[in-house]
């Protein structure tokens, strides 16, 4: 397969970044563990990542690019999410022992993916 064979997953624009990350713990429990992708592109600070939605009708999956836009790079490795007692999203630099965070690591790419169409 050539590079030019490879099709752009679905772009899925989501409205914030709690949204994201509620959606990237929530699938991680059901599949794998979810991380996220940050990196600059056009002056905009994107967070997102890729996954596929398995069993999409009679095909293999439906690939998606889940993202939202930040208002600055990540301060830390890792996005921090709370839901209980006030449901919160941060950036943590080392991972913390509280059991009721749930940590994503972050990468940092240097670029926008090539096979990204937005």
């Amino acid at each position: 397969m050539s590079k030019e064979d490879l099709r752009p997953p679905v772009n899925m624009h989501i409205s914030s970044m709690l949204d994201l990350a509620r959606m990237l713990v929530s699938w991680s429990q059901r599949d794998r563990p979810a991380s996220m992708i940050y990196f600059e592109h056009n002056g905009q600070h994107i967070y997102g990542t890729l996954i596929s939605n398995h069993g999409y009708y009679e095909h293999y999956g439906l690939p998606l690019w889940v993202y939202t836009e930040g208002d600055g790079p990540p301060d830390g490795s890792f996005m921090a999410y709370k839901s209980r007692p006030k449901e919160s999203v941060s950036f943590v630099k080392a991972l913390e022992s509280e059991p009721m965070i749930v940590h994503l690591p972050v990468i940092r790419l240097t670029e926008k993916l090539e096979i990204l169409d937005f």
